[in-house]
């Protein structure tokens, strides 16, 4: 018995689980119905108010489109009629309708023209009342950018046409109604455009959203605490979704930032590379005298530097992610750098036949004090749009040094700017002028000249005339020499043949032509030099004797054994003779990293000729000739 007790009432304690589950079930179907009901209250709600806009929107744009004049409509085809009677005459209903109609925010007419459609009439006083940055008013023939389709249908099938869907343009979002304006003979000029305010619209339909949300709230209160779970969880997924997005955000800035930088560097690459181009054609041409070719390969050989000093820009990333670009002022021959700079715009003036001239060069200071890459990469871009953009007439630089202050003025008889225009000038990717002249740059140009002048503590001016042309004038501080010291500055580039005399240099690199290089350079200024085709090969020849060459030059890519490889095993064995890494890798990193690993010094490619047989007169002078092993 008391078994068969025990089992009872285990069983009757399951009773209070059963009122509970009937009553959640109840209030189950209770809420399902609530909503089911509430619902379809709802949608008919929407449906209802859905179906009286669109019909007032209809109705509103037909009446309008009756009272034009669609032949007086028609006469107004240039933008200058917007101030004629004709023009307010015309206007002055659909501005009234404006007024007297509650919700409607826009009232116009389009017209197609081509493919495109243009805004005649627009009721709209003119401003920006909603102060969204967008003027309300559309002026007589401005184009329709991204017109509603509703409009485009409503020309086409010449009848009234409702948008299925609120649309979005710069003005704002709508829901809009077209109607034909009908000539007498029948034809369309064009449609009247209703826009009434989605706000408005969205607002009727929240009354009925409102009014089903209370008689949901029975039904709400038995879900609040499934809500809380929710809102918990939802409440952790957004905040991995926000970490998520801060990482983004981040790589799209770091991208973008690596982008400008491309595109700067594209933008000045263009003026140094159609130098190089132009003045091989006249060295390799039969009629260019000697003088002119040596004057030739001078040109290219400055602007081949240039180039690589954009192309350091461009390995620099970690200065653009930070918008940092550090400021080197160094001993400069100023006459000589304007020339220089002057030399490929002189040419594409020539083949443009229009007059180039450079003033005030005699009268400049021989050396000075400046940063000579951002200073040339300035006048190269400001000449560069003045013989760009003139077509007719002449471009003239004018250039002086005044009281420590650089000044160069370009002069162009171009198609001049207006005050707009000038206003817009430096900002980046923004460009003035035809399409076909825009076409030829990225807009970046004059916006990197004014940071680069603005970093020297200079600047850049402007002065435009619409029809007779432009002035830039670029400002910036110049240093001045002692010329009690001597300069630093060389302007004869060509090495001391004579400094490597009796040395003996070994060379591992596996590329055939820059082995070549090396060794035409070091064996002109007088040593003697053996070449070793992949590290491994150099390893041996060293150690087998290692008192046999007093340098080694070692490329840092190789096959079998790498240059670092190789700079390891000899360092290890004991030889201490100097070493000098060369790498195509220009980064700081790499620097270090030969310099860790044992080397003496670190050079790039491209190859200077002095830079590399000063660099080793100056080692093997520091370790002294035929190095025997420790």
């Amino acid at each position: 018995m008391p078994a068969e007790h025990d089992q009872r009432v285990t069983g009757h304690k399951r009773g209070p689980g059963l009122p509970l589950a009937i009553a959640v079930i109840a209030a189950m179907m209770l809420l399902v119905a609530s909503v089911v009901t509430t619902l379809g209250v709802k949608r008919a709600g929407h449906e209802a108010i859905d179906q009286e806009v669109r019909n007032n929107l209809a109705r509103l744009a037909s009446m309008t489109a009756s009272s034009i004049d669609a032949d007086a409509h028609s006469q107004l085809t240039h933008a200058d009629q917007e101030q004629t009677p004709l023009y307010h005459q015309l206007n002055t209903p659909l501005t009234r309708a404006i007024k007297r109609t509650e919700g409607i925010r826009y009232i116009y007419t389009l017209r197609k023209i081509g493919d495109e459609l243009h805004f005649v009439l627009d009721g709209t006083p003119i401003g920006d009342s909603d102060n969204d940055g967008v003027e309300d008013h559309a002026y007589l023939m401005e184009v329709y950018e991204d017109p509603d389709p509703a409009a485009v249908r409503a020309i086409k099938d010449r009848r009234t046409t409702i948008t299925e869907e609120p649309y979005t343009d710069i003005w704002g979002t709508f829901l809009s109604g077209f109607a034909p304006i009908r000539r007498e003979d029948g034809t369309v000029d064009g449609v009247v455009g209703v826009d009434l305010s989605v706000d408005l619209y969205q607002a009727r339909l929240a009354k009925v959203d409102n009014a089903a949300a209370w008689a949901l709230v029975p039904g709400v209160l038995l879900s609040v605490l499934v809500g809380l779970g929710v809102w918990w969880v939802a409440r952790r997924f957004v905040s991995y979704t926000d970490q998520i997005e801060e990482h983004r955000e981040v790589a799209v800035r770091a991208n973008n930032a690596k982008s400008a930088l491309l595109a700067n560097i594209s933008h000045e690459l263009r003026t140094p590379m159609n130098a190089i181009l132009g003045f091989v054609n006249i060295a390799g041409d039969e009629r260019t005298s000697d003088m002119e070719r040596a004057d030739a390969m001078n040109t290219i050989r400055y602007n081949a530097e240039h180039l690589m000093t954009l192309i350091n820009d461009l390995l620099d990333i970690s200065k653009a992610e930070a918008g940092v670009i550090a400021i080197e002022p160094t001993e400069i021959d100023l006459p000589e750098l304007i020339e220089r700079a002057v030399a490929p715009l002189r040419l594409r003036a020539q083949k443009k036949r229009i007059g180039f001239h450079v003033r005030g060069l005699d009268e400049l200071p021989e050396r000075v004090v400046l940063d000579r890459t951002r200073v040339r990469q300035v006048l190269l871009n400001l000449l560069s749009n003045a013989v760009k953009f003139t077509d007719d007439g002449s471009v003239t630089l004018e250039v002086s040094a005044v009281d420590g202050l650089l000044e160069m003025r370009v002069t162009d008889t171009g198609p001049g700017m207006t005050d707009d225009e000038v206003g817009r000038l430096f900002t980046p990717f923004t460009q003035v002028g035809s399409r076909e002249k825009r076409e030829l740059g990225t807009g970046l140009g004059l916006a990197i000249s004014k940071h680069l002048m603005e970093l020297m503590e200079g600047s850049v001016e402007v002065e435009s005339e619409p029809g007779v042309g432009s002035v830039f004038t670029a400002t910036v501080p110049y240093g001045a020499v002692d010329r009690s010291e001597e300069s630093a500055l060389q302007t004869d580039t060509r090495a001391d043949w004579e400094i490597l005399d009796g040395a003996t240099i070994a060379i591992a690199e596996d590329g055939p032509d820059n082995t070549r290089l090396l060794k035409m350079i070091l064996r002109r200024a007088g040593a003697q030099t053996h070449e070793f085709g992949d590290g491994e090969q150099a390893r041996a020849a060293v150690l087998e004797s290692p008192d046999r060459f007093d340098l080694l030059i070692t490329d840092w890519d190789m096959p079998v054994l790498s240059g670092e490889g190789l700079v390891r095993k000899l360092r290890e064995a004991g030889w201490t003779g100097p070493i000098i890494s060369l790498t195509a890798h220009a980064l700081p990193e790499q620097e270090r990293q030969c310099l860790k690993v044992g080397c003496d010094a670190h050079m790039t490619k491209p190859l200077q000729a002095k830079a590399l047989i000063e660099t080793c007169a100056g080692l093997i002078k520091q370790h002294g000739p035929r190095r025997r092993a420790a």
